[in-house]
């Protein structure tokens, strides 16, 4: 990115967004499900709110419960603000004036709202990074064309892309370091990612290839499995799914220490599905055999790399 003396630049980190408490968790569905990128519900176009605002009444009470076990709110916001925090604290001094914002695609702060506040502080050089190792159009592709589409309200506003960080050096070295300092010895190595509708992989998404090559590297020469968790709605999913193979190894009588690979902080998929839900479908008594590797958070390693992979594209 070609930046000269007059330019303002910042950083916008995308997410997917949660609700900041239970009064939000219907309105958040209802901005999932009215997705036609991510999920197609029958009738077309036309009917997919009306079909969004229905599945949304009736799941929120489910989901209500799902994140009053996890404290009532998802983390995820929490979470971002904190690497905001440590990439400012990094380039502020570097950068005169150099701020970082986030969007989120599903609830606040909301892309148009993020894109607007940027454009009355006076910024014209916008970076856009996504905080999703792996890139798949159901995530990152969602996530920039929306960006790209309220950006152009705004034409002065110039804006590049950092579409993935799945192999980055110091993004697979501090994965090994959570790893090495985590597993047990006579713990199995089980990577749990978020499925996607195979079709997206029929399609040419890069999404479970990318998944794959960060296990590999991450893995760094042990054995290791890999499974798919998240699977909603009535198509087919990429498997093998993580409940399956982890009743599977359980029967088997084997521990397990489970890496979300494609998640980089806490939240509903971490909180609940990984730590709650999952150890309740095998016996009580072989629940202490499924750990979780702790994610990144606020760890300052994790902004530091964030960090380069920025300054990288402001070298450009």
């Amino acid at each position: 990115m070609k930046i000269s003396p007059n330019d303002k630049v910042c950083v916008v980190l995308l997410g997917m967004g949660g609700p900041n408490n239970l009064s939000d968790i219907k309105s958040f569905l209802y901005n999932i499900f009215s997705d036609r990128e991510i999920i197609q519900l029958p009738g077309g176009a036309i009917f997919q709110k009306p079909f969004a605002k229905m599945i949304s009444s009736l799941r929120y009470k489910s989901v209500q419960d799902n994140y009053r076990k996890i404290g009532g709110s998802s983390p995820l916001f929490k979470w971002t603000t904190a690497q905001k925090d440590n990439i400012e604290f990094s380039l502020a001094p570097v950068y005169a004036g150099f701020e970082v914002f986030i969007a989120m695609r599903y609830f606040h702060p909301l892309t148009a709202d993020t894109i607007k506040t940027i454009n009355s502080r006076g910024f014209n050089k916008v970076i856009v990074l996504p905080m999703y190792p792996q890139y798949c159009k159901a995530t990152t592709g969602s996530s920039f064309n929306v960006f790209q589409t309220e950006l152009k309200k705004y034409p002065d506003i110039k804006a590049e892309y950092i579409n993935d960080f799945h192999d980055n050096q110091k993004y697979i070295e501090l994965m090994r370091e959570y790893i090495d300092n985590n597993i047990q010895d006579d713990e199995i190595l089980m990577f749990s990612a978020h499925s996607i509708p195979q079709k997206f992989v029929d399609e040419g998404d890069p999404y479970v290839d990318q998944v794959r090559k960060t296990a590999n590297l991450a893995a760094d020469k042990r054995d290791f499995i890999l499974s798919f968790q998240s699977r909603t709605g009535p198509v087919k999913w990429v498997g093998p799914d993580t409940v399956d193979e982890t009743k599977r190894l359980i029967s088997e009588g084997k521990k397990l220490f489970i890496v979300p690979i494609s998640f980089v902080c806490d939240h509903i998929e971490t909180l609940f599905e990984l730590d709650i839900e999952l150890k309740e479908f095998v016996d009580e008594k072989y629940q202490k055999n499924i750990r979780r590797m702790p994610m990144f958070n606020d760890d300052k390693n994790f902004g530091a790399m964030l960090t380069e992979l920025i300054l990288e594209k402001l070298n450009d």
